[in-house]
């Protein structure tokens, strides 16, 4: 029978599933991630934090299969050894429920969310994104000519490689086509109006169309990249000066339930995207006060960040160079992502935190508009 974790029988769960003991609970520490539907538990006597995963309770999409997904992804990677810096990328999977739709993995205890790293620091070292560049770009070398990933991935989707925006997966239909009016009743309500400015903007929809429709088939993609899902060791700088041409990825990257055989762009967009959010996300926003005031009273200014922009894009140039000779339209294409990222990461806010975003929409589609409709704006690398 389908189990629904919840705080009652979380516990009992993990004890039944042999991951932990009775006397392990008098000294866990349990946090709730709302952005990955998750459990992070850690254990002081246990070497790793765990992530209990399971499908949101309240997710309205017909079979769903992301956990099944991602749990396949992991069989495939231990049973092909070549692609070993790929492997170092995943963390280490403990239990898959397949009935209930659950997966817990761990990760190393010494280990920090990027998006914790920078929350706690305030401080954006262009080392630090360099590296995240540099793992980035020997992902996609990596399996850019790997035959048994392609395959792979295109027999998973049944040969079909029409790229579709991370879950839920419906809203790439909204957002490159009309709304129907029967299909209103899978979306939240509070995220129509939204809907509605988005498709008002014909040249939006027009990028947003070519980028989902054209968009590029050729190595493993992650398909998601967010920083609470890249994590770094927490004494990265020493390990980097130790090791600096280590074979075996730095970085963890968590949540693999949306990979594709995609687009390389699409990932370094979703990954510098995180740095747009730090700037944008420290804006005051408020009714009263128009767009540009907004942009001029953040506490975190396009300046700070824009050096690890550089950095993190340079450095995936600097390791993949070929990357520019067979797509000559990379850098353009991974402006233009960041910016389908934002408009997804408003449509994705209103399951999670409605009213915050409703008052940020217009911000972040405004926004999300310079990236899609003038790339070159941003590209004076």
């Amino acid at each position: 029978m389908a189990i629904k974790l919840n705080y009652k029988n979380l516990f009992d769960y993990l004890i039944d599933a042999a991951i932990c003991q009775k006397d392990d609970l008098d000294y866990l520490k349990v946090g709730v991630n709302s952005s990955n539907f998750n459990w992070v538990i850690e254990f002081p006597q246990n070497p790793g934090k765990l992530f209990v995963k399971q499908l949101p309770h309240f997710s309205k999409l017909s079979n769903d299969v992301r956990i099944s997904k991602e749990w396949h992804f992991y069989n495939f990677l231990q049973s092909h050894k070549d692609l070993d810096y790929v492997s170092s990328l995943i963390p280490e999977v403990l239990h898959f429920d397949d009935s209930s739709s659950i997966i817990i993995y761990k990760c190393p205890n010494n280990y920090i969310a990027l998006q914790s790293y920078y929350k706690n620091q305030v401080t954006f070292p262009s080392a630090l994104a360099e590296l995240v560049g540099t793992t980035l770009a020997k992902l996609h070398s990596q399996t850019m000519s790997s035959q048994e990933c392609y395959t792979f991935l295109t027999e998973l989707e049944e040969g079909k490689l029409n790229y579709q925006l991370p879950y839920p997966d419906y809203l790439s239909d909204y957002l490159i086509s009309r709304i129907e009016p029967e299909s209103l009743n899978k979306t939240q309500a509070l995220s129509w109006r939204f809907l509605g400015i988005f498709q008002q903007s014909e040249a939006v929809r027009e990028v947003v169309t070519e980028l989902v429709l054209n968009h590029r088939h050729c190595c493993l993609t992650h398909n998601n990249i967010q920083f609470h899902k890249i994590f770094v060791p927490q004494h990265w700088e020493k390990i980097v000066t130790e090791t600096p041409d280590s074979d075996q990825s730095l970085i963890k990257l968590i949540d693999w339930e949306a990979y594709s055989w995609g687009d390389p762009a699409c990932d370094l967009g979703k990954a510098i995207l995180g740095y747009f959010l730090l700037w944008i996300d420290s804006m005051i926003v408020h009714p009263a006060i128009e767009i540009k005031k907004s942009i001029q009273l953040a506490t975190i200014p396009l300046e700070v960040v824009r050096p690890s922009i550089v950095a993190m894009t340079k450095a995936y140039i600097n390791t993949y160079p070929k990357v520019l000779e067979d797509y000559p339209e990379f850098l353009k294409r991974v402006i233009q992502f960041a910016g389908l990222g934002l408009i997804y990461q408003v449509l994705a806010g209103f399951q999670i935190q409605p009213e915050i975003s409703l008052s940020h929409q217009e911000l972040y589609f405004y926004i999300a508009t310079q990236l899609l409709c003038r790339p070159e704006k941003f590209l004076s690398i």
